[in-house]
């Protein structure tokens, strides 16, 4: 949980610093058209310094620190799309592309800052009416808080990455989302859980990584449909019912496979050729940002979500045959340390 708070945190700050830049420029802009003075702490705000030179910083609100103002968000823009477009055109990928744009936010702010003060004195230059010799605090105060929000933001994505879309597992006709789907859902549609009824104890031992909670085999009827990891949401301990499905297991022998499919696609179907002629994100008509297969003789893994699981839930989908080319079990789980 205290890698949840964190990493939590370190969004939280990024995204109040951005808040708190698009507010002062907003209120830059008004001061400017009303001909008024802008808050004493926006000034105080701006007399922070981020580089080891010192400069004097004037608290002026006229319309050149509009423009400087401006010019320093478009130069953000106009790098964050410079720099998505040109990973665009080498990955061939939209999502990723941002996503490599995200992970550069530090870079780009720093080099947005660059350009910015590069094109001051081209301002002064093309516009005679508009030079001055101010350095003006509230251009400053946005340099300062795009900074901080640009190195918490890095740091944070860094860590908790993106989220992931859920794997959806289908048993019986009854759709599981794999950490998101409770034990209620399953009880209404008929299953039960092995030695369990609905307000059975559930207790999450947090003394594994992979298997969460208690490992119960899962019936509908008199028919056994595989197991599952049931574990309490936030708590230690909870009621099956309000439990949180976060793994499911399947075996030829102790499941119907053609009555369950991984993201529509009926596992009886598949065979050890195909994981090893084909990607597993094609394999499961899968298309993630972030992903990562691990491809072995008779075991293969495709991760969704590669970064610490802290913030956002990563996802696995395990396949793992024997050596006479029979499969030995299939596995979708979902990994979170609110549950470590």
């Amino acid at each position: 949980m205290g890698f949840f708070i964190s990493t939590l945190a370190f969004g939280i700050f990024s995204l109040l610093c951005f808040i708190l830049a698009v507010f002062i420029y907003f209120r830059l802009l008004i001061a400017v058209c009303t001909f008024k003075k802008l808050p004493k702490w926006i000034y105080a705000l701006g007399h922070i310094q981020i580089t080891r030179r010192s400069v004097q910083f004037d608290d002026i609100t006229d319309k050149l620190a509009l423009i400087e103002a401006s010019v320093f968000m478009l130069c953000i823009i106009l790098v964050n799309i410079i720099v998505t477009g040109v990973n665009y055109f080498k990955l061939h990928n939209i999502g990723k592309a941002i996503f490599f744009c995200l992970q550069m936010q530090f870079a780009i702010i720093m080099a947005a800052i660059i350009l910015s003060g590069i094109t001051r004195p081209l301002i002064h230059f093309f516009i005679p009416s508009y030079r001055t010799k101010y350095s003006y605090s509230t251009t400053n105060a946005l340099d300062v808080l795009m900074f901080f929000a640009s190195f918490a933001f890095t740091f944070f994505i860094s860590i908790a990455g993106i989220p992931a879309k859920p794997v959806n597992v289908q048993i019986a006709g009854t759709d599981v989302i794999i950490g998101t789907t409770k034990a209620s859902t399953l009880l209404d549609n008929g299953f039960t859980f092995k030695d369990k009824d609905v307000d059975s104890e559930i207790i999450n031992t947090r003394n594994d990584h992979f298997y969460y909670g208690e490992y119960l085999e899962l019936y509908l009827g008199d028919k056994s449909f595989g197991h599952v990891c049931v574990t309490p949401t936030w708590k230690d301990s909870d009621e099956l019912k309000n439990c949180t499905v976060t793994l499911f297991k399947a075996t030829p022998d102790d499941t119907d496979l053609s009555a369950v499919k991984i993201n529509n696609v009926a596992l009886s179907d598949l065979e050890l050729s195909d994981f090893e002629n084909e990607d597993l994100i094609d394999i499961f008509s899968l298309h993630p940002t972030d992903y990562d297969e691990m491809k072995g003789p008779y075991y293969f893994v495709l991760t969704l979500q590669t970064h610490d699981y802290s913030l956002w839930k990563r996802y696995r989908i395990e396949a793992d045959f024997n050596s006479d080319n029979s499969l030995s079990y299939y596995t979708v789980m979902a990994q979170h340390t609110i549950w470590e």
